[in-house]
């Protein structure tokens, strides 16, 4: 049986304010590493920087083949491909032999 109408209501604004409450939240803002005024991108070291997305996802690619943690961020020195820092000999290395 359907509830009294102040019952839906209620659940409505419930809904209504838990969908508010998590796209406050989590938002759709940029993707990604964002480098700080600095251009300092935390625990992340670059390992290659390229002038097109397009690359740096190519790269990026061939790094998860290798089961190596990569993401892409860009800055005025084109797109860099970004690492942890106890991966970085292993991305080098398969950067260097593909």
């Amino acid at each position: 049986m359907v509830g009294s109408v102040g019952e839906i209501f209620t659940a409505l604004a419930v809904v209504v304010l838990l969908a508010g409450l998590l796209r406050w939240t989590f938002g759709t803002g940029p993707k990604g590493a964002l480098p700080g005024d600095d251009g300092d991108v935390g625990l992340l070291e670059t390992v290659a920087t390229v002038p097109t997305r397009e690359a740096a996802e190519v790269l990026a690619a061939r790094l998860a083949r290798e089961k190596v943690r990569s993401t892409i961020a860009h800055d005025e020195g084109g797109w860099n491909l970004l690492v942890f820092p106890g991966d970085v000999d292993d991305a080098l290395v398969v950067l260097r032999t593909s």
